[in-house]
């Protein structure tokens, strides 16, 4: 009747209800040590989460926790977090890193290169769309195939 995600997008939406927006950094770094990866996951998407706790998420035993780590659209995040982010194994990790506009396409392009074709497929879409198909896909010896 609802569709697989339903119950992941209703209990995400909840938990984004649950940790306001003018949080402060002091307050989301005691929620990232929440009971709750639902209310983890939030916490790590925030751009206002202190880099100390990101790196802490970064490491969750919850792919929903890697996930938000992943949608994170900081912009001062460090190269190596993507990059460990980009050798996760969980579906949902690998999805929202390539999502986020934030994440450098050189993280990108080895996605497109090194992954299954279900993320491979995924990275040569975020690159030809950032880039345009000669650009940085010509680059990584990927634009005409």
């Amino acid at each position: 009747m609802f569709s697989e995600n339903y119950s992941r997008q209703t209990a995400n939406a909840s938990a984004s209800g649950a940790v306001p927006d003018e949080i402060s950094e002091g307050e989301l770094a005691q929620l990232a040590r929440s009971p709750e990866a639902k209310v983890r996951a939030t916490v790590a998407a925030r751009t206002k989460t202190p880099l100390t706790s990101i790196l802490r998420l970064l490491t969750d035993e919850s792919p929903a926790v890697r996930a938000g780590v992943a949608r994170n659209e900081r912009h001062d995040m460090p190269v190596e977090i993507w990059e460990d982010l980009a050798g996760d194994k969980a579906h949902e990790v690998i999805a929202a890193l390539i999502a986020n506009p934030s994440v450098p396409d050189k993280v990108i392009s080895k996605l497109a290169r090194h992954r299954g074709k279900d993320y491979s497929a995924s990275a040569r879409q975020r690159l030809s769309a950032s880039k345009g198909k000669s650009g940085i896909l010509g680059m990584v010896g990927l634009g005409s195939r």
